[in-house]
């Protein structure tokens, strides 16, 4: 009966943290990195073979944006890269995201924090290789 009730407890605790870290992601108050830019190269061609090479798949497309996404969320936090298009214009979010199964909350890829600091850390350093490919400021 002991080792049943511990690990109920343990359950219990570890989504606790999740949700923690999910809510403290949802209040950070930065959802995403933004990096903009202007280029008559095939930006959407070399974003999506960048994402190929990098493990990211297309997840979603709505009109002129494109989300890739790398992760199904079960051992780290899935990585997007959402690019959108305006003509010769292309804007870039960059963000993970945190389910704490009761609260899901979105994280920019810069900063200093602790939470979810491997997956961002990760997805910060694939997607600072295509910005510099597209000639475009890195994320700090």
């Amino acid at each position: 009966m002991g080792m049943v009730t511990g690990m109920v407890v343990g359950a219990v605790i570890g989504l606790g943290a999740l949700n923690v870290m999910a809510l403290m992601a949802k209040n950070s108050g930065r959802p995403f990195d933004q990096t903009t830019l202007t280029s008559d190269e095939d930006v959407l061609g070399k974003v999506a073979a960048w994402a190929q090479t990098n493990g990211y798949y297309l997840d979603n497309e709505t009109g002129q944006t494109l989300r890739y996404r790398k992760g199904k969320g079960f051992l780290t936090s899935p990585m997007f890269l959402e690019v959108t298009r305006d003509a010769n214009r292309y804007t870039f979010r960059s963000y993970t995201r945190i389910n704490g199964l009761i609260i899901k909350g979105d994280m920019a890829l810069s900063g200093s924090t602790f939470v979810a600091k491997v997956p961002r850390s990760m997805a910060r350093k694939a997607q600072n290789v295509l910005f510099t490919e597209l000639h475009a400021p890195p994320i700090d």
